[in-house]
């Protein structure tokens, strides 16, 4: 029988490791701020509007309004580039649109915005404040094909930790279930990207869970530390 001390060990031991990838990360450029106004100290869970539900679905429309940017602007550089919302103009790198990363970066964002939609929706029928829509940068203009995957693959890795360690906070049923869904598309989202990751690029990423060793489940994180993670794209 697995004890609640020896579960504590493994859940510290699996946020252990959430954080190593979340470093490095950071290490790797990927969650530089793109200018001198990012978001500084860090966004905490406290910054999120509301209580109850209304805040935890504003944490996850936070998440899902940058996730729809950064497939926006991914959509810029690998294609014909375009203009982000901070006026930067992104350079497009003409990937050819039959490639498998161009295909489900496109089919992502729609889900990605139709995420975001939802939740905002959901949060103005329910009555309560709506966390203010943020602008976005993620250095796009300067990433190779590569890293924009990269940089897609770990948003969705983010997302499904984000999701995970939320969902205990949601006290209606009807809350619970959505934020369930929600996860569950964005685990396959990672689990796809992973695969064009591997395919394109000769990487060997796991496909699902993203941890070999935590008797085959995802790991969640809580929001302070997705936080802390994602603060450096926003702009203020």
């Amino acid at each position: 029988m697995i004890t609640q001390d020896q579960t504590s060990v493994s859940r510290r031991g699996m946020l252990g490791k959430a954080a190593v990838i979340l470093g490095g990360i950071a290490a790797a450029g990927v969650f530089t701020p793109d200018i001198a106004s990012a978001v500084s100290p860090a966004l905490r869970y406290d910054d999120i509007p509301g209580t109850g539900d209304i805040k935890v679905l504003n944490f996850a429309l936070a998440l899902e309004d940058l996730e729809a940017d950064l497939y926006a602007q991914a959509i810029q550089r690998l294609g014909n580039g375009g203009t982000n919302k901070l006026g930067k103009k992104i350079k497009g790198l003409n990937i050819s649109s039959s490639q498998p990363d161009v295909i489900y970066v496109k089919r992502f964002a729609k889900v990605e915005v139709e995420h975001r939609d939802f939740l905002r929706t959901a949060i103005k029928a329910a009555g309560g404040p709506v966390i203010p829509q943020f602008k976005y940068g993620f250095r796009m203009e300067s990433k190779t094909r590569q890293q924009v995957v990269e940089l897609v693959y770990l948003a969705e890795v983010t997302g499904v930790m984000a999701y995970l360690g939320a969902i205990p906070l949601v006290a209606n049923k009807t809350y619970l279930s959505i934020a369930a869904a929600i996860q569950g598309t964005e685990a396959r989202h990672t689990a796809v990207v992973a695969a064009v990751l591997n395919q394109v690029f000769g990487g060997s990423r796991p496909t699902a869970p993203l941890f070999n060793d935590n008797d085959g489940r995802d790991v969640s994180m809580p929001p302070n530390l997705i936080l802390k993670a994602v603060s450096p794209f926003i702009v203020v």
